[in-house]
């Protein structure tokens, strides 16, 4: 007799659903520098973006899109020019 279970496998976690985008956007660092970047990716819980200047992983950020309030958010990873950082509260896409 097989045994299933409903547990994800240990290390697994499901990410909400992502949606693929090209929005400029304006990043504020804690020390008030603005960015402009383009947000790539977004979901209700965080975002990609790309950037013309490497970002520091664990740093709060302030992301201000088009039609939307600035949201909070912090870097979790960095490659070259890409990063990616969850939102502090999540939001409605």
């Amino acid at each position: 007799m097989r045994m299933t279970s409903n547990i994800e496998p240990s290390g697994y976690c499901q990410r909400e659903p992502r949606i693929a985008l090209r929005c400029p956007a304006v990043l504020v660092e804690e020390d008030g520098c603005a960015l402009d970047v383009v947000i790539t990716d977004v979901s209700r819980d965080g975002f990609k973006l790309e950037s013309h200047s490497e970002l520091e992983v664990g740093s709060e950020v302030w992301l201000h899109m088009p039609k939307t309030v600035p949201v909070r958010g912090s870097i979790r990873w960095t490659c070259g020019l890409e990063a990616g950082g969850v939102f502090l509260e999540p939001v409605a896409l």
